[in-house]
């Protein structure tokens, strides 16, 4: 009888890591996020696993799983964010407490010793500080016992509908007979088999100005310093958590560039994104959304890692594990 491999959560958000990863067969046991709405949207999607709802620091004890998976906080390794620290003078990113929950996930691996580890996070990590963090990290899952492969992919060239550049990290456990973990190709775009998912692909059928739906603050400031609107034909712009900066919906005429950090609206037919567009440009069901708020949506959804990396970068783990199973019997 074929063992099926278990997985530990951190900083899960609303579960879409997970639920990929589950999508190859492996069983979430335990997951944990500090959000309450995060936590409504993963006990809706994931019900059977047990949710610990709370700042993981206060944490003391983690189940045994054979991976380990996390996604800790990224706002301040984001580009964005480091640019408006930049604006305020406040620059050493060290000062930042939650930069340091990787250290959180350390602990866990210590705790857990799973057989593999996997972490996402902003590619403004890898530049942070000159790569300080980067490699403070890297070298702690190393001391830890840890075989360790990173890679930058973009969500579009795996099927998601979107541009969403991240950084992966991937451990494997140093021990005999350990895999040789590699990433898999691109499944999409010009290095896949398969065209890009466009946005009509996705949203094309749905309501136009869906009332209630979407985010309508005004649009000023740093809304305009950059284009926002893809077409109908291209994959959206990135799935941000913040309502006031969601892509614009595809209808209508193009943004136009007036000068440098400056862009302006054509026509009537502008507004961001609906909650429940940006859902299934994620690829997360609508439904675990019911219960939360129109800013939570956005910021929960945005959030999230869409199912379909989970879903392929655990596929090679499990083949592996599937594989070796197979040979003792």
């Amino acid at each position: 009888m074929s063992h099926k491999l278990t997985i530990v959560s951190m900083f899960s958000g609303c579960g879409g890591f997970d639920l990929g990863a589950k999508q190859t067969g492996t069983e979430i046991i335990w997951a944990n996020d500090i959000d309450s709405y995060a936590g409504i949207a993963y006990k809706t999607l994931l019900p059977e696993a047990e949710f610990v709802l709370g700042d993981v620091r206060n944490i003391k004890e983690f189940p045994k799983a054979d991976i380990l998976i996390g996604c800790y906080p990224c706002t301040g390794f984001s580009l964005g964010a480091r640019r408006r620290w930049h604006d305020l003078q406040e620059r050493n990113l060290r000062a930042n407490k939650n930069n340091f929950l990787y250290r959180e996930f350390l602990r866990a691996l210590r705790q857990i010793r799973p057989k593999y580890f996997f972490v996402e996070n902003v590619k403004g990590m890898t530049s942070a500080e000159d790569g300080w963090f980067f490699e403070r990290q890297l070298g702690g899952f190393r001391r830890h016992g840890y075989k360790v492969k990173w890679a930058q992919l973009n969500a579009c060239d795996y099927g998601v509908p979107q541009s969403r550049k991240r950084v992966f990290i991937v451990g494997v456990r140093n021990e005999k007979g350990a895999m040789k973990y590699e990433f898999s190709n691109p499944t999409h775009g010009p290095n896949g088999i398969k065209p890009h998912i466009s946005l009509r692909d996705v949203i094309g059928d749905m309501e136009r100005w869906p009332h209630g739906d979407y985010f309508d603050y005004p649009f000023h400031g740093h809304f305009l310093t950059r284009n926002r609107k893809r077409s109908w034909d291209e994959v959206s712009y990135t799935i941000v958590a913040d309502a006031h900066h969601v892509p614009l919906h595809p209808m209508g005429k193009p943004m136009v560039f007036i000068a440098k950090d400056l862009w302006t609206l054509q026509g009537r037919s502008n507004r961001r994104l609906s909650w429940r567009e940006c859902a299934y440009i994620q690829g997360l069901p609508p439904r675990i959304f019911s219960k939360i708020g129109l800013v939570e949506k956005y910021r929960v959804i945005g959030n999230a890692v869409p199912p379909a990396l989970g879903k392929v970068l655990l596929e090679p783990v499990v083949n592996f594990e599937a594989t070796k199973q197979k040979r003792q019997y």
